[in-house]
């Protein structure tokens, strides 16, 4: 039987679609993160398309 083990990563919030609103979504909980002492705040946006916005 094949090793079906898959690689995984944690973050703190995760936005799906990278279009206008997602990105913006994006900038603005990490700016909010930083002006509230959360540097580390770890922001991922997931894009099923080939490009941003698609």
């Amino acid at each position: 039987m094949k090793d079906q083990s898959r690689e995984s990563m944690e973050f703190d919030v995760v936005i799906v679609g990278a279009g206008p609103s997602g990105l913006s979504a994006a900038i603005k909980i990490r700016q909010l993160a930083i002006e509230n002492n959360l540097p580390d705040l770890s922001v991922c946006v997931v894009e099923k398309g080939s490009e941003v916005g698609a």
